[in-house]
């Protein structure tokens, strides 16, 4: 008899059991693959999202960026190699706008250090980045 059942063992489903670990919870991860973070888990690209593309006011918003916070100290405690390097979102010159909505929805989601940057900034960051991005 378990206090809870974890279903799916992805990155969240194993956080959660990590997490219970610290309490007098006995816990089981079930989990329909033949191994962990064979689900959606396994298609991640890597990103650790900051929350500025997450509309303001919801549980995605508010979970990327605490989690975003996170992470540092969770690598670290697992020995899990980390580096915060940033992200880069281009548009097309024309869709500049688009640009100017993620910048408003990251400064109401609390994401610091947001900007846009001109074109020759943007040259000293990425110097091969394409003549139609903004």
């Amino acid at each position: 008899m378990y206090d809870v059942a974890i279903v799916g063992g992805g990155v969240i489903g194993a956080f959660c059991a990590r997490e219970l670990m610290k309490y007098q919870v006995s816990a089981v991860v079930l989990e329909a693959a033949d191994d962990v973070a064979a689900g959606a888990s396994r298609a991640n690209s890597g990103i650790v999202h900051a929350g500025f593309d997450a509309l303001p006011g919801t549980l995605k918003a508010k979970f990327n960026l605490e989690g975003n916070a996170m992470m540092q100290s969770v690598c670290s405690e697992l020995g899990v190699p980390f580096r915060r390097n940033s992200s880069l979102v281009l548009s097309h010159r024309a869709g500049l706008s688009a640009l100017e909505t993620l910048l408003e929805r990251g400064r109401k989601n609390g994401v610091p250090n947001l900007e846009i940057v001109e074109r020759d900034k943007l040259l000293e960051i990425e110097p091969n980045v394409s003549d139609d991005a903004a």
